[in-house]
């Protein structure tokens, strides 16, 4: 499972209601705005702008009062409302499209809560068509959670804090479509430009399957990733997805790195019910050390959830951040990817304590996968022979932390 980013917020609830999208005048903007009265509105410059996914999709559930809480959808709500209110041609960035623009704007929000108050910093940087960074600061917001109604403080913090950075920027650049020309793709835009590498929004596991330095990882640990970085040894570097399948979880990425110490598959691949196994991953980075975590335990039953197919049990501890590791037979064989693990703190509710109930892919799944995608591996004759070590060594040898960045 990956760790992903999250966020300290207290009980709160989410407006409904969104800010109506319209083309200001000087005579409508927003009370208490005033912009340079050479500055004319709506402008004509084409603004792409950028909130990371992670940041849109952030919503959590307050059990006590029965509602789901967006923190995603009030800054959605504020970048497109509060957008056309100052610019006549908008749009969120969209890697998949051509569309041109002329400025573009990178947020980057971070959400804290201290007694009532909501406080949001939207951290921003505006480049040009060229790339050029043209623009940059932080705007602070502080509200009460429940400002303008329950739960209002989201979306109120949200706009106010989009409409300031507008309005610095009108004021700053003074833009127009002369100035700033719509001649620059969304599709082209440079990720390097726009990600936080301050933190990863999630981590994961990922292990050579070949001598050319391909990475096997569970698709999932890529979700919403702009650039993803590999490590091993204290040695980083950017690594680019090659083949996935969202049906299986998983993912090639290749990372340029030549290695020898590529996991070989067992050749049949049977996974021997009870057989002792390694698994090695990253979990709880930013918490744990930033070395590999190291589990040992058994394969424990052949199938997964009720309905689940290719999928295997294993009693190897596992946390956030191991998804994507790989579960090594004590001859060093590869036997599977991991996906998951049970949801213990759902379960407690229910007066059930699991422990060490893990989830793997099995390994012919992934086989069938690399052969499908043209992947180099390598296979082995199952040995009898083997041991602790002997697993422990191909496994440490093996494994890449993962990072994903937005």
């Amino acid at each position: 499972m990956p760790r992903s980013r999250t966020h300290s917020l207290l009980v709160c609830l989410c407006l409904l209601g969104v800010a109506p999208l319209f083309a200001a005048t000087q005579s409508t903007l927003p009370k208490g705005v005033k912009l340079p009265k050479d500055v004319v509105v709506p402008n004509d410059t084409r603004l792409a702008i950028y909130l990371p996914a992670g940041e849109l999709e952030t919503r959590f559930y307050v059990s006590s009062l029965g509602l789901w809480v967006e923190p995603g959808r009030a800054l959605r709500n504020a970048r497109d409302s509060e957008s056309q209110r100052f610019f006549s041609q908008t749009a969120a960035v969209d890697f998949t499209q051509d569309d041109g623009y002329g400025l573009l704007v990178d947020l980057d929000p971070k959400w804290s809560v201290q007694g009532g108050t909501l406080r949001l910093e939207m951290a921003y940087k505006v480049f040009a068509a060229d790339a050029k960074e043209v623009l940059t600061g932080t705007e602070t917001q502080s509200v009460g959670i429940n400002a303008g109604g329950p739960g209002g403080g989201f979306h109120a913090a949200s706009g106010k804090a989009m409409q300031q950075i507008l309005v610095h920027l009108l004021t700053e650049l003074k833009p127009s479509a002369e100035k700033f020309p719509a001649n620059a793709k969304m599709s082209a835009i440079n990720r390097d430009l726009i990600v936080n590498r301050d933190d990863p929004v999630s981590t994961g596991t990922a292990f050579f399957i070949n001598s050319g330095g391909q990475l096997l990882t569970a698709a999932h640990v890529l979700d919403n990733c702009l650039v993803i970085e590999g490590k091993k040894d204290d040695k980083k570097f950017p690594v680019l997805l090659r083949a996935e399948s969202r049906l299986l979880d998983l993912a090639v990425v290749d990372s340029g790195q030549a290695t020898d110490k590529a996991l070989p598959f067992r050749q049949g691949e049977e996974v021997m019910l009870g057989e002792a196994v390694t698994n090695v991953g990253y979990p709880l980075q930013g918490l744990l050390a930033a070395s590999p975590n190291l589990t040992r335990g058994n394969v424990s039953a052949s199938g997964g959830l009720k309905g689940s197919m290719g999928i295997f049990q294993f009693s190897a501890p596992i946390q956030p951040g191991a998804s994507g590791g790989p579960v090594v037979s004590d001859a060093g064989e590869l036997l599977g990817v991991t996906v998951g693990t049970l949801n213990a703190a759902r379960l407690i509710k229910d007066g059930v304590l699991p422990q060490n109930v893990n989830f793997a892919l099995d390994a012919r799944y992934a086989a069938m996968f690399l052969r499908k995608s043209n992947i180099e591996f390598t296979e082995v004759a199952p040995a009898e022979a083997g041991g602790m070590r002997t697993a422990n060594d191909a496994a440490l040898g093996a494994v890449v932390q993962l990072s994903c960045y937005q």
